[in-house]
């Protein structure tokens, strides 16, 4: 049933026009009313419609002035044209705005306006038929523009001529103009308002699906001459690109440089998934650009010297330790930023190491596998090192049981407070911030520690703070004000005090020693 709209003054015309016939014979229901094209404007954003009869002369909005902005703003809606005798001059300047027929009030007859609801009724199925049509003929085209941009990522087509031939055949938008590629790494809808290619006289874009997780936005700038501003259009675009995803934080997105005609898309393509790259240490949620200078080479010593002590640490079977190696480890990644081929491999040896020391220690569960299985399948694609650390971290503490500090002779109140040392020994934690953490007094919580464990809570904490800067300090790349910092000391001076009451030697020597 089409949706039909009555926009009349005069109440007894409008009454007369409802009810001279049945409008639900030939296909309309009368859905709204209208005094004026003011009325109807304001009823129209509410209810749609496919046919507006509407007198001419009315107060506020006449008739012409509605037929005028309802064609602006929907021009499928059939407009058919009320006059009297007195306004009829009118007529043709609503038939030329776009009115598709006119009704003479004094002369309204059932037979005249069944003639009219049964032509309006055809032309409007009509022209929703070929609206569809056209749309099933749009989206082919469009997904044939997809499988042809993908070929041409994918350097699946090699010949000038074959290229030219098969984008004449799509009507492909893309010409000769400045190009950049775009990698988005992340949900990305498929929806019309971001697939569909969008020709507009500044810019054409087309979305490329690559995989579920991957797709590629093609930009050109045909009008643009400076590569300088074409960078910046796609810097811009991928900003929006990014804005727009539900969850922008776990997607990442990469730009290429700019290139010229269609034989340029795969390199292109391949740029900006060297760009993405970068996200492997610089995380998600970003936007990496494409950059000539590769990675540097020659690092792999550290990162296989961490490897080692990881290793050594988990066949200690301290997990304390082997917790401390882990944290090493990955900082020292960030540091050396090896090439994904080679932090792939070190990365598989390290996981490796966790299988083999559950097997070794009969304690490779369900739980245990299914981690392990978790940390190679983000090695597939972009490593995702945060995610790998904290899955290893978890891995590690299954493996290995409980820490040193869990001692079931122990009350319960300072085995928790030890645990809250051993995690957050790298913050600025006080005996206040303590004894808030377990809700007990200060005064009480110290005088407890104290006999339990023979040790004031500041011994203890630095005694803690001191076996992890032991570890860091293996890594002589490592500043001694860095390593200060990162075990939870404020000044790298009482940090090298402590370490020479503890260890009865100072910084230097240990490191010397080692």
């Amino acid at each position: 049933m089409l949706n039909a709209m009555i926009v009349e003054d005069n109440a007894i015309y409008r009454y007369a026009i409802k009810t001279i016939i049945r409008w639900e014979d030939y296909g309309f229901q009368i859905v709204s009313e209208a005094l004026n094209g003011v009325h109807a404007l304001d009823l129209l954003q509410q209810q749609h419609v496919d046919l507006i009869v509407t007198d001419i002369s009315m107060p506020e909005m006449n008739g012409i002035d509605l037929i005028q902005q309802v064609k602006h703003k929907d021009a499928s809606i059939k407009i058919v044209a009320l006059s009297s005798y007195d306004d009829f001059r009118f007529v043709k300047e609503a038939l030329k705005l776009g009115a598709e027929d006119y009704l003479l009030k004094h002369d309204l007859e059932p037979e005249t306006l069944q003639q009219l609801l049964q032509l309006m009724n055809s032309k409007i199925l009509e022209d929703q038929e070929q609206r569809k049509q056209a749309q099933i003929r749009e989206t082919n085209l469009h997904e044939m523009r997809c499988l042809l941009g993908r070929k041409l990522l994918l350097g699946e087509l090699e010949s000038a001529e074959e290229i030219a031939s098969q984008a004449c055949a799509v009507r492909f938008p893309f010409k000769q103009g400045p190009t950049a590629a775009i990698v988005i790494d992340g949900a990305f809808p498929r929806s019309g308002d971001h697939s569909a290619s969008e020709e507009t006289q500044a810019m054409i874009s087309l979305a490329i699906p690559i995989t579920n997780q991957k797709t590629v936005v093609m930009i050109s700038s045909a009008q643009e001459r400076s590569e300088r501003k074409c960078r910046e259009d796609a810097l811009h675009q991928a900003s929006l690109l990014l804005n727009r995803l539900q969850d922008a934080s776990k997607a990442t997105v990469g730009i290429s440089t700019i290139g010229y005609g269609l034989k340029d898309w795969a390199l292109l393509y391949q740029q900006a998934e060297t760009a993405l790259t970068q996200s492997v240490y610089g995380g998600a949620g970003q936007i990496y650009t494409y950059t000539c200078s590769p990675l540097q080479e020659g690092e792999s010593a550290k990162s296989k010297l961490s490897v080692h002590f990881v290793a050594a640490a988990m066949r200690s079977g301290n997990a304390a330790e082997a917790e401390t190696q882990v944290d090493l480890f990955f900082h020292q990644l960030l540091e050396v930023k090896p090439p994904l081929g080679e932090l792939k491999n070190v990365l598989t040896e390290i996981i490796l190491l966790v299988k083999t020391s559950a097997l070794e220690r009969h304690r490779f569960s369900e739980h245990v596998e299914q981690l392990y299985k978790q940390m190679l399948t983000l090695l597939e694609a972009l490593p995702q090192l945060n995610e790998i650390k904290r899955l290893m971290l978890e891995a590690n503490r299954r493996i290995f049981g409980p820490y040193p500090y869990e001692n079931t002779s122990m009350r319960k109140e300072i085995q928790v407070a030890m645990a809250y040392i051993e995690e957050h020994y790298a913050e600025d934690i006080t005996v206040v911030r303590l004894a808030e953490v377990l809700h007990l007094s200060s005064n009480y919580l110290s005088n407890l520690f104290k006999s339990e464990t023979g040790m004031r809570i500041v011994e203890y904490m630095n005694r803690c703070r001191i076996r992890r800067a032991k570890l860091l300090l293996q890594d002589a790349s490592m500043k001694v004000y860095e390593v200060a910092e990162k075990t939870g000391f404020q000044e790298a001076s009482y940090f090298c005090k402590v370490f020479k009451e503890l260890e009865g030697k100072t910084v230097k020597e240990y490191r010397c020693e080692r």
